[in-house]
């Protein structure tokens, strides 16, 4: 009787549970779709939002600007306060201007764009996508004193450290006495297939051309350098690969670096609306379709970001052609000055037609947006697993002896200082942290006279006088230290 009471129980349960199961499932379906639609009207917002800011408002308030700049020069000549020769002579030279800019920056700015090249420079290694550099010191040579600029994949390509022959990334180290082993890619889009770089393969190559730059160093370690996001790539294969790196290098320093991404708000906010679905599906087109992101997808999102699309177009280069009236006369390279140099090859560096040419690799793109969506946890661990085994950042406390140093710009309206606060916590001490208050994100490389120790505006502190200050002692390189496949290596040739 007592089993039967109990079976009955059960049997009455039996359409209540029903129920509650098929309110459940409906209701975490609608909910499902309530949560989807909500992270498409975000995203739709967002698009919108900024293309409007940094697309069509500009546009119109530049179109504005010109017109009110026209009527003033009209009414001054009309008031006999200036002469119509003057007027005619002053919209044609700014007409030609507008016209030649654009053309200027295509032709001129792409030749000038990545020009730098440095007396006896030889390359020590390459493989299927990177090539290892050597730049002799320029100065009195700092004893035992070496950098090793870490490659890896960044928007627009890693020319820019070798942007114009006066303007480049390398020279206040080289000229100070410091040796740089640059690691950089062979060639472009026309060259590489980008679609084959992994971030596995980027940290094993980072590890082989390391151990070339030690062997040709002597076996004295270096400083380990990375800018931007080579910065935090370095410190990814320093996480993977700690003893390999503590045997290289005594330091780590890295320049306007996204450490922890969720802190970078321009940046990131792209990634936290893009629906998940989305950007999965992206990633999957991508990664079947040639395996990396095409280089203007990644150009379009970061001026999305900094509200800068307008700057890009055809209109927005005839309007800065047209505020800039001394492209007029610019014929062929002679005619430039510095400042043209500099403005035209840094104009080809950010356009369309030089992102087309480095695109960025599925792979590393999905690491990346992984960092900037989800940012760095308490433990330091990083959203990738090497070989299988998952990484941190922690690893450079508990097995390197490594001294890390990051360099901020107080203007950089992509990277703020505050992304790298996770490593004041994970190293302490061993951490020095430095912001540079009126630097931005490329006056490292465009701003020579700030590198300059003497110059009462430079950097405060100057980061080749902490590296001189920091570096050991190591004494001169040992005389056979150089193995057989370096010095085989040290041969090969552009």
């Amino acid at each position: 009787m007592m089993e039967q009471a109990m079976f009955d129980k059960k049997a009455s349960h039996f359409p209540n549970r029903m129920l509650a199961e098929m309110v459940d499932k409906n209701s975490s379906a609608a909910l499902s779709s309530v949560k989807s639609w909500l992270q498409s009207a975000r995203y739709a917002n967002y698009s919108t939002h900024f293309l409007l800011e940094g697309g069509l408002f500009p546009a119109i308030d530049g179109m504005v600007a010109i017109n009110e700049q026209v009527t003033k020069a009209v009414l001054d000549t009309l008031r006999g306060e200036r002469s119509v020769a003057d007027l005619m002579r002053e919209t044609t030279t700014r007409a030609q201007s507008a016209v030649r800019f654009p053309q200027l920056m295509k032709t001129l700015g792409k030749q000038l764009f990545g020009s730098a090249v440095f007396q006896g420079e030889q390359v020590l290694d390459q493989d299927e996508h990177f090539r290892l550099v050597y730049l002799p010191p320029a100065g009195t040579p700092a004893e035992g004193v070496a950098m090793f600029h870490t490659g890896g994949a960044i928007p627009y390509g890693d020319r820019i450290f070798r942007l114009l022959p006066e303007f480049n990334f390398y020279d206040p180290f080289l000229s100070r006495g410091i040796a740089v082993y640059a690691m950089e890619y062979k060639g472009d889009r026309a060259h590489l297939n980008f679609g084959t770089i992994t971030m596995e393969s980027l940290i094993d190559a980072i590890d082989r051309f390391s151990q070339v730059a030690f062997e040709h160093h002597g076996k004295r370690k270096m400083v380990m350098e990375g800018y931007c996001g080579q910065g935090a790539q370095a410190l990814t294969f320093v996480a993977a690969k700690p003893v390999e790196a503590d045997q290289r290098f005594w330091a780590l320093t890295t320049f306007v670096s996204p450490v922890d991404g969720s802190k970078c708000e321009a940046l990131a906010a792209g990634v936290h609306v893009t629906p998940e679905k989305l950007l999965d599906s992206n990633m999957s087109l991508f990664g079947m379709t040639g395996g990396y992101l095409p280089g203007d997808h990644t150009r379009l999102g970061l001026d999305m970001s900094l509200k800068s699309v307008f700057y890009k177009t055809a209109l927005g280069y005839a309007m800065a052609g047209w505020h800039r009236s001394d492209w007029a006369t610019v014929q062929s390279m002679d005619d430039l000055n510095s400042n043209q140099r500099r403005d035209l090859a840094g104009a080809y560096w950010v356009s369309a037609d030089n992102a087309n040419r480095f695109p960025i690799p599925v792979d590393v793109a999905r690491y990346t947006s992984k960092l900037f969506k989800n940012g760095i946890p308490p433990s330091g661990e990083l959203p990738y697993l090497y070989k299988g085994n998952r990484i941190s950042l922690a690893n450079i406390a508990s097995q390197t002896q490594l001294k890390v140093m990051g360099f901020y710009g107080g203007r950089d309206p992509m990277v703020p200082d505050r992304t790298a606060h996770c490593l004041i916590n994970l190293l302490g001490e061993r951490y020095q942290h430095v912001v540079h208050p009126d630097a931005g994100h490329v006056s490292y490389v465009l701003s020579p006279k700030l590198w300059d120790s003497a110059n009462p505006r430079g950097f405060k502190p100057n980061p080749v006088d902490m590296i001189l200050k920091a570096a050991p002692n190591q004494g001169a390189a040992q005389k056979g230290d150089l193995s057989k496949k370096a010095r085989k290596a040290a041969e090969v040739s552009n």
